[in-house]
């Protein structure tokens, strides 16, 4: 194994460490602070001359502190309850060594109480304010009782021991704000993906539900033309356009649905405000009495109002076919302060309001996203879906 896939291993096994213990740092931030911790204890140790006594005290600082990180836990209960395991082996190992003299001609900086500081800088952070808190209070008193005084003094080992705690405090904030921006990104990324895969939904159910009426009608015609003798070449060219619109409707589906895909697919434009003349022609091919009349410049509705229009349309039509089909239609579509559009058919049988079933109310949120106004319903013998889109919501922001 070279060197670098050992250096890739360890920082896995950090990485893997840090998720462990719910902590939102480098892999590198533990791997420091062990190596800072050892270096301060033998120090600590060699001002003492490292006699059997001292190097004990020693390991009793050092093995806890470092099996917490570096060993995993099994249980919940070792896991919720391992600061224990490390806060009083630690203090006692801490008090242990202060007690002993530093009998070195260069120990008038005694490293003993300084141990102290990275291990309350490092119970902040892994365990929180309140046990890094009660972690700083014990080592204080700790440094009180058993710590020498030395040239430096006292105030100074306090001094340390207050800054190690304020960093750990200000590290804990900044991982808990990393946690909670990233959880934010993640909240916004699921709510990103479940509105797309909504709309795609929704296109969807516009295009098979528009298409699979224009087919029916196109079978139904070539049917009646089978079942009556008629002349075979109408049946053929029912069955033709039925196939036609089919497919058109096959290429969209693949269309809407390539923009899941990351292979470049679904890079056809989406229809818009101008296809809505084709629209009417299936229609119209199908068998049903379509009226259109439009009015003003189309292209001066922006890409994305003029596929919701189109879409909004298509649902009409489609609902005007499946629920009154043969009867006559009428279409019109007003481009002037605002955008209109308007689509009338005879009542026949019953029909719901906006906001129930997944057709209307797919239109109406349609609707809303494009910041319009839509009704639809009976009114008297009629049934009519009305659309009205304001003027700063439809124009093109060149034109506008």
């Amino acid at each position: 194994m070279s060197v670098q896939d050992s250096a890739r291993d360890v920082r896995d096994f950090l990485e893997r460490r840090c998720r462990s213990k719910d902590l939102d740092i480098p892999w590198w931030a533990p791997l420091l602070s062990a190596f800072g911790l050892v270096a301060m204890v033998t120090v600590a140790v060699v001002q003492r001359n490292a006699t059997l006594e001292v190097i004990v005290a020693g390991l009793v600082i050092v093995v806890p502190s470092l099996s917490i990180f570096f060993i995993p836990t099994t249980g919940d209960w070792l896991k919720n309850h391992m600061w224990a395991v490390d806060l009083l082996p630690t203090l006692a190992g801490s008090a242990w060594l202060m007690s002993e003299p530093a009998t070195a001609f260069w120990s008038q900086h005694d490293f003993a109480p300084a141990v102290l500081v990275p291990l309350t800088l490092e119970m902040v952070v892994r365990e929180g304010f309140k046990t890094g808190t009660l972690y700083g209070i014990a080592s204080a008193v700790a440094m009180w009782v058993f710590a020498e005084d030395t040239p430096s003094g006292i105030g100074v080992q306090f001094l340390l021991l207050a800054v190690g705690w304020i960093l750990g405090l200000l590290i804990l904030a900044q991982m808990r704000a990393l946690r909670a921006e990233r959880q934010a990104r993640e909240q916004e990324h699921s709510r990103a993906t479940e509105a797309e895969r909504t709309r795609i939904a929704r296109e969807i159910h516009d295009l098979v539900g528009h298409s699979l009426s224009i087919t029916l009608l196109h079978l139904t015609a070539a049917r009646r033309s089978v079942a009556e003798g008629d002349d075979p070449d109408e049946a053929v060219s029912a069955l033709t356009e039925a196939e036609a619109v089919g497919r058109r409707a096959m290429a969209e589906i693949r269309r809407t649905i390539g923009v899941l895909s990351t292979s470049g697919a679904g890079t056809a434009p989406l229809p818009g405000a101008a296809d809505v003349v084709r629209l009417v022609e299936e229609g119209r091919s199908a068998g049903q009495a379509i009226t259109f009349s439009s009015s003003g410049d189309l292209s001066r509705i922006d890409a994305g109002v003029g596929l919701g229009i189109y879409r909004i349309l298509q649902e009409s039509l489609a609902n005007a076919i499946r629920h009154a089909p043969g009867a006559p239609v009428s279409v019109s579509l007003a481009v002037a302060d605002g955008v209109r559009l308007s689509v009338e058919n005879p009542l026949v049988g019953t029909r719901r309001g906006v906001g129930e079933g997944s057709g209307l109310a797919g239109m109406a949120t349609r609707a809303e996203q494009l910041r319009g106004r839509l009704s639809a319903g009976a009114e008297e013998s009629m049934w009519k879906v009305d659309l009205v889109i304001p003027s700063h919501c439809l124009v093109r922001k060149a034109l506008a």
